[in-house]
């Protein structure tokens, strides 16, 4: 048997998702001589009910997964919150330590073009990751300090998370517009407007959904110039 998968098994009360396979339970794991390694199987438990009470444990192969608050999920920190301030950390921390070595090459009169492309390969591209998920629901202040002191390094202005996060949102939302294969396609299309091009923007009861990222994306849209639409 091979030890195969990281699994993260989202649970909440007001879920429908299936038990998770046990052992044996999983005919395609069995088929292809996969087993499922369990201390690397984590739970989160998303409950945002007043009264909260202990989740039932889930159990794999007669072993308990472990509850976690966060986990880190294909390079994006989740909590179950919902919340990025946990993901944002970890980016600034990320971040922080690259623009050590963005200095230290400026040291060596390196000059600025290569300091911008350095800055864009390694440093960017951890900043910018996923934005498009979690850049409408956090304060980017500490980041845009960030991105300021790599400019100053590199020699000229640079894009700062604002201004990336809304290009990147724009352009999202509008490829999900023209794919009609995109899983969000018909849910944009219904709030298509019948007087003009904007999107109707849709009602958020919570905080959460409003910065989540339709909303959002509809608003930076209707923003824009009739002719940028």
């Amino acid at each position: 048997m091979i030890s195969a998968y990281s699994l993260l098994y989202l649970s909440s009360p007001f879920s429908s998702l299936p038990s998770p396979p046990s052992a044996g339970g999983c005919p395609y794991m069995s088929l292809v001589l996969l087993k499922l390694n369990v201390t690397k199987t984590k739970e989160m438990v998303v409950d945002f009910r007043k009264s909260k009470s202990p989740p039932s444990p889930v159990c794999i192969s007669g072993k308990d997964v472990e509850i976690v608050p966060s986990y880190r999920f294909l390079g994006v920190q989740l909590d179950n919150k919902l919340e990025w301030s946990t993901n944002t950390d970890a980016v600034y921390k990320k971040a922080m330590s690259r623009l050590y070595f963005l200095r230290r090459l400026r040291s060596f009169s390196v000059c600025s073009r290569m300091l911008q492309m350095f800055y864009q390969s390694v440093m960017a591209s951890t900043i910018f990751f996923a934005a498009v998920c979690w850049g409408a629901g956090i304060k980017a202040k500490d980041a845009n300090k960030l991105i300021k002191k790599a400019g100053s390094v590199v020699g000229c202005r640079l894009d700062n998370l604002d201004e990336v996060v809304r290009d990147r949102m724009v352009l999202k939302l509008r490829t999900i517009m023209d794919s009609p294969s995109h899983p969000l396609h018909n849910t944009v299309d219904k709030l298509r407007s019948s007087f003009s091009n904007r999107l109707l923007q849709p009602r958020c009861s919570k905080e959460r959904y409003r910065k989540s990222f339709l909303p959002s994306a509809i608003k930076l849209y209707n923003s824009l110039k009739p002719t940028q639409q």
